[in-house]
């Protein structure tokens, strides 16, 4: 009576068996498959017939959510620019670069997003590499060495997760933390694993995809433009697999715009009042939905990763300064997020703002006129600013 019920039970694991070896050979065929046809050095084809270089510096990163590719070169063209980014061994923007440095240099990490980065600059404008030249050696040291460790669209979350992950393995002596107005707002673009201190140790965007030749790529809609999968060893996936992250995006572009745009205004609606109480002694899913409240509490979660990162600056004995990367245009509205972060930066003795750095008459453009970060000349001149500033700082 036993054998009927047995050779049952061994023809569904073997056809459970097959099936998973299918999966797995599916699964291996695409990664081969994708991998084949990514072609990262390619050009696109305009709608004139001529070719445009991709802008294709990005790799998914399984913790960050995303970082630079590293040892790559590429061609970052608009109607205002071309130029040629670089990224070093370590991910970092410019020259060769080693995790160790050498006796005798003072050496100054920066952080931040696109404005950081050099968003339509060469390698040598961008203000990091400018500042390693016109900066003089703190007494003791005989040169000084910048990394650039600015990745665009990057906000406090990722700031903090690199420095603790990466950055302080890199034996900063300085960390200067590029942050820019709309870093509390990007945020809410993440979905947060958050430990114990209510600080990220794992970030997965919502809305920015890279796909499979390095290139960024946007979703419309709020936190279901990219579905969280919940697979096993979903880091090492999101390290490793192209077929992981072609899944999350054609399963995104499945979903009509329409109804992602209903769901961020019902999630927004459904969010309510920002929640009460020290941010670590919330519970981390009160956290991630405080960030779809709005600006209040997108700040203060803000301030509070800021704080974290002084703090892990100061244990570690690293001196920490920011500059605030104000947006050209009008003065921001008084109850703003933007406001609050000049209003903080004035109390700040180790924090200086973007505009007062640029301030004065000058005949040469410092902000590009349609993509709004600076040009080369902006630049340098908060490069050479900074180079003033930086020194008189109390150690």
């Amino acid at each position: 009576m036993l054998r009927r019920p047995v050779r049952r039970l061994r023809v569904v694991l073997v056809n459970a068996l097959v099936f998973l070896g299918l999966v797995a050979l599916c699964a291996a065929v695409g990664e081969v498959v994708l991998r084949a046809s990514a072609k990262p050095n390619d050009a696109s084809v305009t709608a004139s017939g001529g070719r445009k270089p991709r802008f294709n510096v990005y790799r998914p990163d399984g913790v960050l959510g995303y970082a630079h590719r590293p040892d790559w070169q590429a061609v970052h063209a608009t109607d205002e620019f071309a130029v040629t980014v670089r990224t070093n061994g370590l991910g970092l923007r410019g020259g060769a670069a080693s995790e160790r440095k050498d006796a005798g240099v003072y050496r100054v990490l920066v952080l931040g997003d696109s404005f950081a980065f050099g968003f339509g600059v060469e390698d040598a404008e961008a203000f990091p590499a400018v500042l390693e030249r016109s900066l003089a050696p703190p007494p003791g040291f005989a040169r000084v060495e910048v990394l650039n460790a600015g990745v665009a669209g990057w906000s406090a979350d990722q700031y903090l997760l690199y420095l603790e992950t990466r950055g302080f393995a890199l034996e900063p002596d300085l960390v200067l933390l590029a942050v820019s107005e709309n870093d509390p707002g990007d945020l809410a673009w993440n979905r947060l694993t958050l430990d114990a201190r209510r600080l990220p140790q794992r970030i997965e965007p919502t809305r920015r995809m890279i796909d499979r030749r390095g290139a960024m790529r946007y979703q419309r809609g709020g936190p279901l433009a990219q579905p969280q999968l919940r697979l096993p060893g979903q880091t090492w996936l999101a390290d490793h697999s192209l077929v992981y992250h072609w899944l999350r995006f054609r399963l995104a572009r499945l979903r009509e715009a329409r109804e992602l745009e209903a769901e961020e205004k019902r999630l927004r609606a459904e969010a309510g009042a920002p929640p009460d109480g020290p941010i670590e002694a919330l519970a981390p899913e009160d956290i991630q939905r405080g960030l779809w409240t709005g600006p209040a509490f997108q700040l203060r979660y803000h301030r509070y990763l800021v704080d974290a990162t002084a703090a892990a600056c100061a244990q570690r004995g690293v001196a920490l300064a920011t500059l605030l990367v104000e947006f050209r245009g009008e003065e921001p509205k008084p109850d703003s997020a933007a406001a609050a972060l000049r209003r903080d930066c004035e109390s700040d003795p180790r924090c200086v703002r973007s505009s007062g750095l640029l301030a004065g008459a000058d005949p040469e453009p410092l902000f590009f006129a349609h993509d709004g970060h600076w040009t080369p000349h902006g630049h340098e001149r908060v490069a050479r600013a900074l180079a003033g500033w930086l020194p008189t700082l109390p150690r």
